[in-house]
């Protein structure tokens, strides 16, 4: 899918972001492809300065997502505090005016607080983009109307005090809601609009006393627009640096990821390699000897394979090698592995093995490459490529020599199979249990 189907499929529609989203959760559902075109739209959005960075749809469908509950919690937090501080200062308005009392519980103690309280629940879960631009006009529009009637009440100086403390606490909420621009704007004249309206049918003062006034807040709430955007800036673009680290991160982990299975893998079979196999085998052996358990291995070599490399030449012995790894890897039984040892050997390791178990499992592997049937140009006419199997098991304690002896041992069993014809199975003596040393201690 792509980046903007993903943003909105994961915040539940058109700029609509999931709360149970995680911050990158988006970017995690692209693929490559999406995640290479997003990764080049973010070096253009940071080729220019800082203060000149613009998200395009796409980053900006991102960002909103991942950066939700950051401003969320911002303002709700606003929102809690000012209706804390309405509700206390019920007692400063009896303090300058009993008589506005019943005016102050009504506005601030309800008015306030039930207004303020709905616009909590509107960031309670994501929103439209401008149903959560808009929050911020309501807000002020509110708290400027509890001024202005409170003002109205109380009449003479109180009116004008009334006005300038609701203007100095609605251009708080300019700063702290990081909303769109438009919206900051929209905010900061619904404040200058209300303040200019009250001011002008308060008796006690001159026309020109609000209008002047109103040019005053004007120039500071207008410093306090491109204040809030600057942050808006800083926020995004710390956003997009660290998407793009993210980005970058996640391929150099693929990357990595890659390079480990190139680094386990044979190039020719798609098997695992010797050093991959040397790793598995040393852990299975540890985990089996910690339940005294046995490890069985099966080693495999082609029959006259130089023969068939000087007839047919090397990219003929290459294809019969990938055959004969295909029926090697179908021929056994889970959960061994197998491995190409080196040249034309492949080896596989057998966890938990008995001699019945192991011995059935070689000669299912001998079978399979001879039911490929696939002619050997280096024998004589109508013979087919054959193989010679050795195996071996061993208590995983067996001598405390580690693996190695047990790879010693199916070696010297698949040089006996080659010595005794070909194209058969030939199994390593049995080795001796691994030593009593707990009955030892026991005893001692």
């Amino acid at each position: 899918m792509g980046a903007g189907a993903a943003a909105r499929g994961a915040i539940g529609g058109p700029g609509v972001e999931s709360g149970a989203a995680s911050r990158y959760a988006i970017i995690d559902g692209l693929d490559a492809t999406e995640r290479e075109s997003l990764l080049a739209e973010i070096d253009r959005v940071l080729a220019g300065r800082v203060r000149d960075i613009r998200l395009t749809g796409r980053l900006r469908a991102i960002y909103r997502a991942a950066s939700w509950r950051h401003r969320s919690r911002t303002i709700r937090f606003w929102l809690l505090w000012v209706s804390v501080f309405s509700i206390v200062t019920c007692s400063l308005d009896y303090i300058m005016e009993p008589a506005l009392l019943p005016v102050s519980l009504v506005t601030r103690a309800v008015m306030i607080p039930g207004c303020y309280a709905a616009l909590a629940w509107i960031w309670s879960r994501p929103r439209a983009a401008w149903i959560e631009g808009v929050t911020l006009p309501i807000t002020v529009a509110t708290m400027m109307l509890v001024a202005g009637i409170l003002g109205t009440a109380g009449a003479g100086a109180i009116h004008e005090r009334y006005l300038l403390a609701g203007a100095f606490a609605t251009s708080t909420a300019v700063v702290v809601f990081p909303i769109d621009r438009v919206w900051t704007i929209a905010g900061s004249a619904v404040i200058l609009a209300l303040f200019l309206a009250f001011g002008l049918i308060n008796p006690a003062v001159e026309a020109k006393v609000p209008i002047i006034a109103t040019i005053f807040f004007g120039f500071v709430i207008g410093c306090l627009i491109p204040a809030r955007q600057a942050m808006n800036t800083v926020l995004e673009h710390a956003f997009v640096l660290s998407t793009r680290n993210r980005i970058q991160a996640d391929a150099l982990t693929a990357a990595n990821a890659r390079l480990a299975v190139l680094a386990d893998t044979d190039g020719l079979t798609g098997l695992p390699n010797r050093r991959a196999f040397e790793v598995r085998l040393a852990q299975n052996w540890a985990a089996q000897a910690a339940r005294a358990g046995t490890i069985g291995a099966i080693l495999i070599d082609v029959d006259h394979f130089k023969r068939f490399n000087d007839s047919a030449g090397h990219a003929a012995g290459d294809r019969c090698l990938v055959a004969v790894a295909r029926a090697i890897e179908a021929a056994i039984p889970d959960p061994s592995l197998a491995a190409r040892y080196g040249g034309e050997e492949f080896v596989v390791l057998v966890p938990a093995a008995s001699p019945s178990t192991l011995a059935a499992a070689a000669e299912r592997i001998r079978a399979a490459v001879a039911a490929l049937a696939h002619p050997h140009p280096g024998l004589s006419e109508g013979l087919c490529v054959t193989v010679s199997v050795g195996t071996a098991i061993a208590p995983a304690l067996f001598e405390l020599r580690g693996p190695e002896a047990l790879l010693q041992r199916s070696d010297a069993a698949l040089y006996e199979a080659k010595a005794l014809g070909r194209d058969r199975v030939v199994a390593a003596p049995a080795a001796p249990p691994a030593p009593d040393w707990a009955g030892r201690n026991r005893a001692a």
